[in-house]
């Protein structure tokens, strides 16, 4: 039950005006102002263990690293929780890691960062890890230890950027869904929308539990289920996310319900070959500036052709 987008309905004469359209109105970017750090999070991370980060200040007035570590030491003796801390002193968020000692073999050794009482060996194993990664070193050139702690962290911060802009896009598609939804409303069209909705929820049966972004209804029962993402740069493994919104579409289409992809971004440039593929075989896919333009309509059209009206 696969087919052509619907581009006339889209507002179209061809699907390749539709395309030329499409990748014209792209957005650039979708990347608000709390895009690049998200501070009240590095602010709550960095103080989440700032007893132990206070402690660990001590070791910036040691005289020399012999004296550091002998105080390391003392300090992971009295104090397990600071066990907790290394990794983020690496920045890593892993709790347990591995690593490789290269002498005549490889040996691997796996360190557990988990507050617990160490013996006197491990007490020896964990010092001597933080003087071969070059922690030791690091208390030698830092004065504290907490504003070095920040920066780490809004470091780590920068790898949840690809989800945040995920979340950026998804709140610009909810806004615009609530507007043409409360429009219809006012016209006493009872149309409501759910988020993060299970389908199995709606009887409609996918291998694992598939959640759809979006679900909009009309008198309670489904209209139109969505599904939104945004590419800045090359997507992973562009083919199986395109097939799998198409099986989705299939799916749902079997079912009695349009799909809509609201997808949008500089990526899909260097993915046109996939996204053609979507094309070919998903009725309506739409970035932010064509829905803005026939989202309404749309849902119009699908009401009308249900004889709901």
């Amino acid at each position: 039950m696969n087919g052509l987008v619907d581009y006339k309905l889209l507002g179209y004469d061809s699907v390749e005006e539709y395309l030329e359209d499409f990748r014209r109105t792209l957005l650039k970017t979708a990347h608000g102002y709390d895009f690049f750090v998200d501070w009240k999070k590095v602010e709550e991370n960095a103080k989440r263990y700032l007893i132990e980060l206070g402690l660990l200040n001590s070791l910036t007035l040691a005289k020399n690293n012999v004296e550091r570590k002998r105080l390391l030491k003392r300090i992971l003796q009295d104090h397990p929780k600071i066990l907790n801390v290394i990794p983020t002193l690496l920045a890593i968020r892993e709790q347990s890691i591995e690593v490789a000692e290269i002498t005549k073999q490889v040996i691997i050794k796996r360190y557990d960062f988990r507050a617990r009482s160490l013996s006197e060996e491990q007490l020896d194993d964990m010092v001597s890890f933080c003087e071969k990664t070059g922690l030791i070193d690091l208390f030698g050139k830092i004065k504290d230890v907490y504003t070095y702690v920040f920066g780490v962290e809004v470091g780590l911060d920068t790898n949840a950027r690809k989800n945040r802009a995920g979340e950026i896009f998804n709140k610009l598609m909810e806004h615009l869904i609530d507007r043409v939804v409360e429009k219809f409303r006012k016209e006493n069209i009872p149309l409501t929308y759910k988020r993060e909705v299970e389908l199995g929820k709606i009887g409609i049966s996918y291998p694992g539990q598939k959640t759809v972004d979006f679900l909009i209804l009309h008198e309670n029962k489904p209209l139109a289920a969505c599904e939104v993402n945004i590419y800045h740069g090359t997507g992973s493994k562009p083919n199986e996310i395109v097939r799998s919104y198409i099986r989705l579409h299939t799916l749902l289409k079997n079912n009695g319900i349009p799909f809509f992809w609201f997808t949008d971004g500089p990526g899909w440039i260097k993915m046109w070959n996939q996204f053609r593929e979507g094309v070919n075989n998903i009725d309506y896919i739409m970035n932010y500036t064509i829905s803005e333009r026939r989202l309404e309509k749309i849902l119009l059209n699908i009401i009308k052709s249900k004889t709901i009206l």
